[in-house]
């Protein structure tokens, strides 16, 4: 999934500009994967202990395991509503 947001500069078809952030990116990038996983963490219907998230220039992506579907839903719905996210990658998988 990483490759999905261009995380490694070998992919094909990231281009330079895809895979470079300037220090304020990687701020920024940071401050809105911590707000995701308190947001997640804080949510009244489902917990996600097992869920991932990373930020790459805006986007998230989300890892992981939950028990339901509902469950990857609502991590997905839960990170896009935070300003600032421009997609989400979910790669949240069910739990056997």
């Amino acid at each position: 999934m990483a490759g999905a947001l261009c995380l490694s500069p070998g992919m094909t078809g990231c281009k330079p500009q895809d895979i470079e952030r300037t220090v304020s990116e990687e701020q920024t990038d940071t401050e809105l994967a911590q707000q995701v996983k308190v947001t997640l963490g804080n949510s009244p219907a489902f917990k996600f202990p097992d869920v991932s998230v990373a930020a790459f220039k805006g986007r998230i992506q989300l890892s992981g395991f939950v028990q339901s579907n509902a469950q990857k839903n609502a991590a997905e719905s839960i990170a896009k509503a935070i300003p600032g996210v421009t997609k989400v990658e979910n790669g949240i998988s069910l739990k056997h």
